[in-house]
């Protein structure tokens, strides 16, 4: 084989390792590797062939033989093997086969190729059944439909009970003997339920929307309500807040929590924080110089007080005892 690049030289290299574990010797090797590529029938036996040939076609066909062997190994002689392969004397169409009942060799294949399984089934649903109706009710059903508000019969509700109502019965009252009262009850069973039907609903729908137009025709819908609560909302808060309520009082003075003469004082300390660190020591030092040089009217002496009192008396006395001099010219 002819080497082409480096991607043509792997390919051969793999090739050849597939092949020779498929091989046993150097022969079967290189008469594979003359054949790769070619395409040939695989025939359906091994007949005619070599040694090696019939080798290597049984590895390739060892799934079928398997089968094969399997059918074999379910079948009491070669009629019934035939039949497992499909082979038959006389053909017929499946209507035909449908309506006639199964031969010996038919049955006795079906019941080794799983209708054991089947029969264990049917003898289990037989122990559980109290009569024919019971069984023919839990393996064909009803003959005819059932009405919604019929009553289930006695023999419907044994075949309910024992094919697995036994489990939600024992359920049923194990809640209902630990609930101390009827609303107790109720709750624990509505939310069970709800809970069943949500985790149904989340891995069985996805969606309970056809297409893209319901989708987006019930996000306009629910948008505009939404638009529409949040309006009313505020509507009712603000007809609220308008009247003089206790509420609209506490509105007011969490929004202006101080008097006139509290504003101004709330404003000066206001200012007074935002004042830097250098200012408000010139401030204090102002303040306290202030204080050191004040004099108040305790400080001064009686004799002081006395003499101001006096002035104060003679001013007075010179004012009121001032006359004022009118005079009146009249012409002529």
């Amino acid at each position: 084989m002819a080497l082409v690049d480096r991607s043509v030289a792997g390919l051969e290299y793999r090739v050849e390792r597939e092949l020779a574990a498929q091989c046993g010797t150097w022969q079967q090797l290189n008469i594979m590797k003359r054949k790769y590529g070619e395409v040939r029938e695989n025939p359906a036996s091994c007949g005619g062939m070599t040694k090696s040939e019939r080798l290597l076609w049984y590895r390739r066909n060892q799934p079928a033989i398997e089968l094969d062997n399997y059918r074999v190994s379910c079948s009491s002689n070669y009629r019934q093997l035939q039949l497992a392969r499909g082979v038959r004397s006389v053909e017929e169409t499946d209507e035909e086969k449908a309506g006639r009942d199964r031969t010996k060799s038919e049955a006795l294949l079906w019941y080794r190729n799983g209708g054991e399984q089947v029969m264990e089934e049917e003898k289990n649903m037989a122990s559980l059944c109290g009569n024919w109706k019971q069984f023919h009710l839990m393996t064909r059903g009803r003959a005819e439909e059932r009405d919604p508000d019929q009553v289930p019969t006695r023999s419907e509700r044994l075949c309910w009970y024992r094919s697995g109502g036994k489990a939600l019965v024992d359920a049923r009252d194990n809640l209902a003997r630990d609930s101390s009262n009827w609303m107790q009850y109720k709750l624990t069973r509505d939310r069970q339920q709800f809970t069943d039907n949500l985790e149904d609903a989340v891995n069985t729908r996805w969606s309970q929307f056809k297409g893209k137009e319901e989708l987006s025709d019930y996000l306009a819908m629910k948008r505009t309500e939404s638009l529409e609560e949040r309006e009313s909302v505020r509507i009712m808060v603000r007809n609220k807040i308008n009247k003089d309520t206790m509420t609209k009082t506490a509105y007011d003075l969490s929004r202006q929590p101080f008097a006139a003469e509290e504003v101004e004082e709330e404003s000066r300390r206001k200012v007074e924080s935002e004042m830097s660190r250098e200012e408000r020591i010139a401030k204090l030092r102002g303040i306290t110089e202030k204080m050191l040089s004040h004099k108040s009217d305790y400080a001064l002496t009686a004799r002081a007080l006395a003499a101001a009192a006096y002035k104060e008396a003679e001013e007075e006395a010179k004012y009121s005892s001032s006359k004022k001099k009118v005079t009146t010219v009249v012409q002529g």
